[in-house]
């Protein structure tokens, strides 16, 4: 049923030894499906300024909206730009890109 796999990201922030924060993602394996982006979704993310570029659906018991703001995809990171509870076990996520894609 799954035919992707993701990485939802959560960032963590740490101090090194002078008090200065570091930040660095906590990765945690998903399965998922990469399903089209809704018409009406892109142009009104589009009105706002953001592209969404990829749309997946995962089980709802893997995501905590209020932890995961990232997402990687195939090596490449992505913000999460909306999220979706579609039914109880369901939810869509739709991701838009990174200026700076090199280890964000």
């Amino acid at each position: 049923m799954w035919s992707d796999v993701l990485y939802l990201l959560e960032e963590i922030e740490t101090l090194d030894e002078l008090n200065k924060p570091h930040y660095f993602f906590k990765e945690t394996k998903v399965y998922a499906n990469k399903i089209a982006i809704k018409r009406n979704e892109f142009y009104q993310a589009q009105a706002a300024g953001f592209k969404p570029e990829k749309s997946f659906e995962i089980r709802t018991m893997d995501f905590d909206e209020d932890k995961h703001t990232h997402v990687k995809y195939k090596d490449v990171t992505y913000k999460i730009l909306r999220s979706y509870e579609v039914d109880s076990e369901i939810t869509e996520i739709t991701l838009t890109g990174l200026a700076n894609n090199h280890g964000e």
